[in-house]
């Protein structure tokens, strides 16, 4: 009865590890995240506005 326990405990990990590797050879692995997830969080474009300066002989009359 231990023996027959311990060949289906083997054959139950070899069945799971065998579909852990199917699951990725199909879908593939896991992309990994960035060490620096602050520059996918603000990732929005920031743009100066400079103002144009005016002559000083225009303005004066």
């Amino acid at each position: 009865m231990k023996k027959l326990k311990r060949i289906l405990r083997l054959f139950c990990l070899a069945l799971l590890l065998l579909l852990a590797v199917t699951g990725i050879a199909i879908t593939g692995a896991a992309p990994t995240q960035p060490k620096n997830r602050q520059k996918i969080i603000d990732n929005e474009t920031l743009i100066e506005m400079v103002d144009q300066k005016k002559d000083d002989d225009e303005e004066k009359p």
